[in-house]
């Protein structure tokens, strides 16, 4: 599966680098994310996340993203237990333009992701996915037409049974392919 999302964004990248200028755009980038899920008080909850994403922006309209992830690990200590944790995850986001301005725009988001735990408790390791739908809000700054800055907020709702939902906030750049 990892590999056909992948197959796809470079089909997209390529597929978006014959347009005609002013159409739409390829794009890459990376965020850093903070995660915080809702589970319970032996787990980790913070993540610190690396995004790498790709993606294809219709100009004055939206853009479609698609990105993979990867938390540091993290450790907890609860009641004499350590706990470790790592996320894993990729999937797609749908961004619309709530209102552009000359340099940027509003941005809310609508996606979908599919995310790994993996947790390891005194030498047991379990492991669970899942599906997830990301609702997000945020805004991007762009100071030439290549870059673009941009911070999002995002509610994550799971079929996890590591966790039911998350909060998110990324900041990160991108490079837009004219």
């Amino acid at each position: 599966m990892k590999k056909s999302v992948l197959l796809a964004a470079i089909g997209g990248i390529l597929a978006a680098t014959t347009a005609q200028a002013g159409e739409y755009l390829p794009y890459v980038g990376f965020d850093y994310v903070n995660r915080t899920l809702n589970v319970g008080d032996a787990y980790p909850d913070n993540y610190d996340i690396g995004n790498i994403n790709a993606g294809v922006k219709f100009v004055d309209f939206g853009s479609i993203e698609l990105f993979t992830e990867r938390s540091m690990r993290e450790k907890k200590s609860f009641k004499g237990n350590t706990m470790r944790g790592r996320l894993y995850g990729y999937g797609a986001d749908f961004l619309l333009n709530g209102y552009n301005f000359s340099e940027g725009a509003i941005l809310g988001s609508i996606g979908y992701g599919r995310f790994s735990t993996k947790l390891k408790d005194n030498g047991r390791t379990s492991k669970d996915t899942g599906n997830t739908l990301r609702l997000g809000f945020g805004g991007e700054f762009n100071p030439t037409p290549d870059w673009g800055f941009r911070a999002m907020y995002r509610y994550s709702i799971s079929d996890s049974d590591a966790f039911a939902n998350s909060k998110e906030f990324s900041i990160g750049a991108r490079y837009y392919f004219y």
